[in-house]
């Protein structure tokens, strides 16, 4: 939250000594209750902060006690912000009016996720640094772990389309060709941050500035100024040697799905991806070149004509014909795909059929629709 969850009470920025001592006394009070607790590792060279950062691992199945931990740390306002929750203690200055507060924020994660919760939030914004490489080559960084997404699939449904890779931060350091000894030996100064971050093998600057001004890189640019500092002037000023890299996207997808062991999933994922994707394009093309021109459909009764041919009509030895009985598992329902040309045409005998088909099989759709809710009425 850097110091600003709880805007109406005065929380100055605290000098090294006074954030020394608040962190120790409220490891010192959380450790009596959650064994592992865990302190944030700063940003390098800051002279004051805003709060202190913690980390605490919870079962998924519990909360944080949110009343409790405030009457343990004598907080006076409690702020929650899943899986953040911020909590604002008086600072010892009983000399100084008005009192002035304290903002502890306590970041809690699953057990055995702790290692990764603090890499990717760890010393200030590197997380974020290191995340803005991830995108133009596929890879996403999370809460939950490293991902690598599905080309073919991320404009349509970007969540789905992660393939979990690892959440362990030594072999995702180890994929990156990060120095994992460096990182844990700590930073002196925000340059070797700096420098270290754009060892990934992920870095290529000019992808970077490619998206530097898109909407979501300026909010984090105005809000994170340890991320400002990266893209406004480390990285124009960086050297052009080693600052670009020279492998694919396919290229490093492939090195990550080796070196996790993620290959079969994703590929298997893929396929499913393709189909999906080549049967949407041919039905794009049937509605286009044939049934909108044939009926002058709108778009419901489009639809409906649509809904009918994939649930009543399969294929065999390429020959379209109308089934007994509707298949209303999507995936087992006939393909199309393979009626459609290289040149977004449909093949001459589905598109002399539909023709003279598709009002026979809306109409077995329609009594389909009549039956369910007949059925549902007599159930009911």
């Amino acid at each position: 939250m850097g110091g600003r969850a709880f805007p109406d009470l005065p929380v100055p920025r605290m000098k090294q000594h006074v954030y020394e001592q608040v962190k120790q006394t409220t490891l010192k009070i959380l450790s009596t209750r959650y064994v592992g607790a865990t302190a944030m590792p700063e940003a390098p060279e800051k002279s004051d902060f805003g709060d202190v950062d913690l980390v605490i691992e919870l079962p998924s199945s519990m909360l944080l006690p949110v009343q409790q931990v405030a009457l343990d740390l004598g907080a006076v306002r409690t702020k929650i912000n899943h899986p953040t929750y911020s909590f604002a203690i008086p600072l010892d200055n009983a000399r100084q009016a008005p009192q002035t507060f304290a903002q502890i924020d306590i970041q809690v994660c699953l057990p055995g996720d702790l290692a990764w919760t603090i890499f990717l939030h760890g010393y200030g914004d590197l997380g974020s640094i290191l995340g803005s490489f991830n995108y133009s080559y596929g890879f996403t960084s999370k809460n939950d772990g490293l991902f690598v997404r599905i080309k073919e699939q991320e404009a349509q449904n970007w969540s789905a389309s992660q393939v979990f890779l690892s959440k362990d931060p030594e072999l995702v350091m180890q994929f990156l060709g990060l120095d994992k000894h460096r990182y844990h030996r700590g930073f002196e100064s925000e340059r070797q941050l700096f420098d270290w971050a754009v060892s990934s093998r992920l870095f290529n600057r000019k992808l970077v500035e490619k998206r530097r001004d898109n909407s979501e890189m300026r909010s984090r640019m105005e809000k994170r100024p340890m991320f400002r500092r990266f893209m406004s002037e480390y990285l124009p000023a960086l050297s052009d040697a080693n600052a670009d890299s020279l492998e694919t996207r396919e290229t490093l997808t492939n090195i990550a799905l080796l070196f996790f062991g993620k290959g079969d999933e994703f590929n298997t994922r893929r396929a499913k991806v393709l189909i999906e994707n080549a049967e949407e394009h041919a039905w794009y093309v049937i509605k286009t070149t044939i049934l909108t021109p044939l009926a002058k459909l709108e778009s419901k009764k489009l639809n409906e004509v649509v809904r009918a041919l994939k649930r009543f009509v399969a294929f065999e030895d390429g020959e379209p014909y109308i089934c007994d009985e509707p298949e209303m598992d999507a995936e087992c329902q006939g393909r199309f795909a393979f009626c459609i040309t290289e040149s977004d045409e449909v093949n001459p005998k589905l598109r002399e059929w539909i023709p003279d088909n598709w009002e026979e099989v809306k109409s077995r759709e329609r009594q389909r629709v009549k039956g369910s809710k007949r059925l549902a009425g007599q159930k009911g």
